[in-house]
């Protein structure tokens, strides 16, 4: 369509995902979104994962509303003057406008012994490393851990 507006939403959390679906609600805006993992992660649901009662996943065809294009991919480089985005496949996308969405994440421990013993589950990575340590929970022996 002539005349239309090209929103581009870098990051596919709730924030992104949100913008990008009320932006379809307008007939002279187009929205693309990029996101480097090409499933949406249910942040909230991360500690479920870990326990394996949910997967935390979830098929953006189930979270985007119909017109939003999805680039699986990531944004290398911004810019703003010539708005357009540079992206890690070498590919480049223009946009009127742009949504800078790409999330939070953990701090890192500042306590002591923190570092090296705490299992954070901010991020899918995490979640899924932790399950993992999960699973393998069960070839400890169940002395490991007591003091002597």
């Amino acid at each position: 369509m002539p005349g239309n507006t090209e929103v581009v939403v870098i990051g596919g959390g709730y924030a992104g995902v949100m913008a990008a679906n009320r932006l379809t609600r307008r007939d002279d805006v187009t929205v693309t979104l990029i996101n480097p993992r090409p499933a949406f992660v249910h942040r909230i649901r991360l500690h479920q994962l870990v326990c394996g009662s949910h997967d935390a996943v979830a098929d953006y065809k189930e979270v985007l509303a119909d017109g939003v294009r999805l680039v699986v991919d990531t944004v290398t480089r911004i810019d703003a003057a010539g708005r357009g985005l540079t992206l890690a496949t070498g590919g480049t996308v223009g946009y009127d406008y742009l949504i800078y969405a790409v999330g939070s994440g953990s701090a890192e421990p500042g306590v002591p012994g923190a570092a090296e013993f705490a299992y954070p589950v901010a991020g899918l990575k995490d979640a899924k490393r932790r399950q993992l340590l999960q699973a393998r929970r069960g070839e400890t022996p169940a002395a490991a851990g007591r003091a002597a």
